[in-house]
């Protein structure tokens, strides 16, 4: 048997809905306006400081085997030289000639000798001179030996004389450095005819003595004053 569903009935209170609703405006009359809502403030957003840390990367390790610096740098010196030494080499000994006609005068400190027209021999007699110059001069380590010699001859051909009177020093010197003078203290001057006045136009003189020292400088003049008066 079938069953038949409820009904029910909902009464509804016009009047009290109408109450309820807001009264509804005048015909023509517009509602006053309503102020407008005050803008919100600025509000500054807030800043968040962010610390950054870097980190350093670790220094590497250096690999083994490889040295923390350059190396140092070695400076290799070449070795030392070494130069032979040589003794000096003498001239040629001096024969002296029985026949030569050379003389030989004593000087104050050595001798003058005077040789033959065109000749630079020696004899025995003035060798012997040459070598009693050389042993005074060994005495004193400070002596100096000056050998000047002259020729003569004319102005047309001055190099005859010049060679003739180099040719009598060197014999001179020869005989000085054998009798054991060292070329160094030893002074050969080939005049030719420079100077020939004062003696034999043939003549040489050898001559020992301490050398001439240097003179000083001479003083450079002092300076007057401008506007000084001298009494």
């Amino acid at each position: 048997m079938l069953q038949q569903p409820a009904l029910a009935q909902v009464t509804t209170d016009d009047s009290a809905l109408r109450a309820l609703a807001p009264a509804a405006p005048a015909a023509g009359k517009q509602p006053p306006p309503q102020p407008a809502a005050p803008p919100p403030p600025h509000v500054r957003p807030p800043v968040h400081h962010t610390k950054v840390t870097t980190a350093h990367a670790a220094k590497p390790a250096l690999p083994p085997n490889v040295p923390a610096g350059p190396p140092v740098n070695q400076v290799s010196l070449p070795p030392p030289q070494v130069l032979p030494v040589h003794p000096p080499v003498l001239p040629p000994a001096i024969t002296p000639n029985p026949a030569a006609p050379t003389t030989a005068t004593r000087l104050d400190g050595g001798v003058r000798l005077v040789f033959g027209p065109g000749s630079a021999e020696l004899n025995q007699a003035t060798l012997d001179a040459l070598e009693g110059v050389a042993a005074a001069a060994k005495a004193d380590p400070l002596d100096e030996i000056t050998v000047t010699a002259w020729a003569p001859g004319v102005a047309e051909d001055p190099s005859s004389p010049h060679r003739l009177s180099l040719d009598r020093a060197l014999a001179a010197r020869a005989v000085l450095i054998h009798a054991g003078i060292v070329s160094e203290r030893i002074h050969a001057i080939a005049k030719g005819f420079n100077n020939i006045e004062g003696g034999p136009p043939d003549r040489m003189d050898v001559v020992a003595a301490h050398p001439r020292p240097t003179p000083p400088p001479a003083a450079a003049p002092t300076a007057t004053p401008a506007g000084s008066a001298h009494s």
